[in-house]
């Protein structure tokens, strides 16, 4: 017999609120598609609509209870389900450098699960970023270790070392599986030798 532990990415979504689900699938549907959904709805088109999409979801009863923490988003009457692990501020290092209007932030530790960056600034990560990091830049990002965590990049480029197991979204479309360096822009992937 052979067993592996896997953590699972489970959101869970309380509404019967068709209209403020189906905005929210709409924004947020492509960073969704590495998670379990797990709805609590009694709304017939709501779960039609579910079912008619790429995403991976079960129904629930109403009064089923979870024993994770809840986190409401914007959208009052959507909750999220997500482990959170706070990490001090110290883990990073942050080294900040003026190229022309922008800056450029160097990350030379691994970022852990739980920790979010949201930034402006061109974004330089040496070293992994772990499962339940999320990272977004409207600048570019350049990611030399494994990714394993969700990338959200808006800048005119990415570079990648390696990204088999994390969410990359380039522009707001989702990259492939990466194994070798590769230059990431609106023209394409190109690895680089």
């Amino acid at each position: 017999m052979k067993t592996k532990q896997k953590s699972v990415r489970v959101f869970e979504i309380i509404t019967n609120d068709y209209e403020k689900l189906q905005n929210f699938i709409e924004k947020k549907g492509i960073l969704l598609k590495r998670f379990l959904l797990v709805v609590k709805t009694e709304n017939e088109k709501i779960k039609e609509y579910l079912q008619n999409k790429p995403l991976e979801v079960r129904f629930v009863k109403p009064d089923f209870e979870s024993s994770d923490e809840k986190i409401e988003l914007d959208e009052p009457e959507v909750k999220i389900v997500e482990k959170i692990v706070k990490v001090p501020v110290e883990v990073e290092k942050i080294i900040e450098k003026k190229e022309n209007s922008t800056k450029t932030k160097i990350f030379d530790k691994i970022i852990r699960s739980g920790f979010e960056i949201k930034s402006e600034d061109k974004l330089v990560f040496l070293d992994r970023v772990n499962a339940g990091a999320k990272i977004y830049s409207s600048s570019e990002i350049e990611l030399f270790g494994e990714v394993f965590g969700n990338i959200v990049c808006e800048g005119e480029y990415m570079i990648v070392k390696k990204a088999q197991k994390g969410t990359i979204i380039f522009h707001n479309e989702e990259m492939p599986e990466i194994n070798k360096l590769s230059f990431i822009s609106k023209a394409g992937i190109k690895e680089i030798q």
